[in-house]
């Protein structure tokens, strides 16, 4: 019996000195800057995203930026994009926000999300969009950029 525990004992032993491999944590791209903006007659800024986007893998990204309207007749718009323009993941509207930051003469709205869309991720692209009132005629007017994903 003592040497059936003696081989129990350095089974377990031998289990526990193998040495176990770090677990592996998400890699997560450097921030990509957001700077966009949209302008009207006689170079107007109708509207502004300022902020960045981080991928994290081949199917997920996370972004945040500042929506903010500065002469759009109506509320400025935020659009997020994949892959193409082939599916919108996201829309806002935004009047006026609660935050101050330099580049915009009114308040700007901070938008932050964490997108994990189950497929591939090949890019991702952001618009912004503001009205335009010349006369009688409304026009809206957009600015945008994609964001390739360097994991794809």
């Amino acid at each position: 019996m003592s040497t059936r525990f003696l081989t129990i004992v350095l089974a377990l032993l031998a289990v526990l000195a193998v040495p176990v491999a770090p677990a592996t944590a998400r890699t997560v791209s450097a921030p990509v800057q957001i700077f966009l903006e949209v302008y009207g007659d006689n170079q107007r800024k109708l509207a502004g995203m300022y902020g960045t986007i981080d991928f994290i893998d081949g199917n997920s990204y996370t972004y945040q930026f500042y929506l903010c309207r500065e002469s759009s007749y109506s509320a400025a718009g935020g659009y997020v994009w994949i892959n193409n323009r082939t599916t919108q993941r996201a829309s806002y509207s935004v009047n006026w926000g609660n935050t101050t930051i330099p580049q915009c003469r009114y308040p700007a709205q901070l938008i932050s999300a964490t997108d994990y869309v189950g497929s591939t991720v090949t890019n991702v692209r952001f618009e912004v969009e503001g009205v335009n009132f010349s006369g009688s005629t409304a026009t809206w007017l957009r600015n945008g950029f994609t964001y390739d994903n360097p994991y794809n």
